[in-house]
């Protein structure tokens, strides 16, 4: 053996920053975490090569995507935006001079997760739905190689349905209906459903989420988008006025539903209160508009939509002191949104 080469080979070595000897791109999915080089990106797929071999993994079982060398602001800004504080993701992100930063797919999602952040906040009432819109359509364009492209679809939908644009919003919902995978099917057809409720096209509605609802599919996942699917089939009898099968139908629901899914209690207490208004029954959809008040005020949309009802209802009680209460706590916090502006 050479063994001069040998240690000027460790030499060499021992001078390297340790953080290039243990670079790597991380993929961390449905089973565990890859570690390895990213070598290909699509809207359906991310292939991760160690050594000489390659990697591929589903983007719907991918649950986030870490590069080498990214900015430590976009990893904690890339956590902050998954936990809901989008706050804090886009103070993270406004630190980073991307000037400085030379590989494609960083730049990328430091544009996306700002783009998500600005229209999470906007829908929550907090900026602006049509700048953040901007954002996320540039993003959109740009970028529709991204594994983040679906998502920024749905985001995109949701921010037009906020504008109550519904018919553009099912644009980009028909856009995530594209995914191969039947959970994202699913649940742009729940997504599609709700923005034909939000046309007043109740028939066709209900039609879209019966359409979800046959199709056959297992798993958390797609458990979640078929109560999701009854929810907003609720939602279309009860606006059609059949409020009794909605109500029962909105209770069943809530009963049968997995108590740590509190999103999906939030919004079908707004349904239920929303049932018993169009069945004239003021102080059961007090009940049920104070629940999410009460305990799950942590989900902005579905927090405004609640307060903005109690606003009125409380009145329609002669509770005025209670209803003015609603009413400054939805303009304090969701300044901007659709319930505060009405």
């Amino acid at each position: 053996m050479n063994k001069p080469c040998v240690y000027s080979g460790l030499a060499l070595l021992a001078v390297l920053p340790c953080s290039r000897l243990a670079a790597a791109d991380r993929v961390k999915h449905a089973t565990g975490t890859q570690t390895g080089e990213i070598t290909e990106i699509s809207p359906t797929e991310i292939v991760v090569k160690l050594g000489a071999t390659p990697k591929r993994f589903a983007v719907n079982v991918v649950d986030s995507v870490a590069f080498d060398a990214e900015p430590n602001d976009l990893a904690q800004a890339r956590i902050a935006v998954r936990a809901g504080r989008y706050d804090d993701a886009v103070a993270m992100l406004a630190k980073i001079d991307v000037d400085e930063i030379k590989r494609a797919e960083i730049v990328q999602d430091i544009e996306f997760f700002k783009a998500l952040a600005a229209a999470r906040l906007a829908l929550a009432g907090s900026g602006s739905k049509a700048d953040a819109g901007r954002q996320l359509l540039a993003f959109e364009k740009a970028h529709g190689a991204s594994f983040h492209y679906f998502e920024a679809c749905e985001a995109l939908g949701d921010l037009l349905a906020g504008l109550n644009k519904f018919d553009q919003a099912e644009s980009y919902y028909a856009k995530l209906a594209t995914a191969p995978w039947p959970d994202y099917k699913m649940r742009a057809g729940v997504l599609r459903g709700r923005a034909l409720v939000g046309q007043k096209q109740y028939d066709l509605a209900a039609k879209q989420f019966d359409d979800v609802l046959a199709i056959d599919a297992s798993g958390k996942d797609a458990d979640r988008q078929k109560l999701g699917a009854s929810l907003g089939k609720a939602s279309a009898l009860a606006a059609a006025g059949k409020t009794d099968e909605a109500i029962k139908s909105v209770e069943a629901i809530i009963a049968k539903a997995d108590a740590e899914n509190l999103e999906l209690h939030a919004r079908a207490y707004n349904i239920l209160g929303n049932c018993y208004k169009a069945a004239n029954k003021k102080k059961e959809a007090l009940l049920a508009f104070l629940h999410v008040d009460l305990l799950y005020s942590r989900f902005p949309e579905q927090h405004a939509e609640a307060l903005a009802n109690l606003a009125t209802l409380w009145s329609d009680v002669d509770k005025a002191d209670r209803a003015t209460q609603a009413r400054n706590l939805l303009k304090e916090k969701y300044p901007n949104s659709t319930w505060a502006q009405q």
